[in-house]
């Protein structure tokens, strides 16, 4: 894997949202750096949903460079995220990925419309 994870499908639960990457996540390096990219649409009706990604047969979430759930009205379709990934967290069993740079993260969907992103 070269460190990009692309997600063009998802699943969504009944207070979820899983990202399932294009190809197979194995191993992740803890304290590794790695580029999460969005290529699907996320449903309008999911927006107050955490995320999470699909790493082999565990879904492991995804949070923002304070530490809170990041959720599927944050995220924009074709942005690089720039995310590390951590699994000394007892609060995680399976890690946790974060994203390093929260001036990408929308602050609850009103992106404008000039940059492409959700209102």
């Amino acid at each position: 894997m070269n460190n990009t994870i692309i997600c063009s499908n998802l699943t969504t639960g009944t207070n979820n949202v899983v990202l399932i990457p294009n190809q197979t996540i194995k191993t992740l390096t803890n304290l590794g750096n790695y580029r999460l990219i969005l290529a699907c649409n996320i449903p309008e009706a999911t927006a107050n949903y955490p995320v999470f990604i699909q790493v082999g047969e565990n879904n492991i979430p995804v949070l923002c460079k304070y530490g809170n759930q990041v959720y599927a009205n944050q995220l924009n379709r074709r942005v690089n995220y720039p995310i590390g990934y951590g699994n000394e967290n007892t609060d995680y069993t399976n890690g946790q990925f974060v994203i390093l740079s929260c001036c990408n993260l929308n602050r609850k969907g009103t992106v404008s419309e000039a940059t492409g992103g959700r209102k």
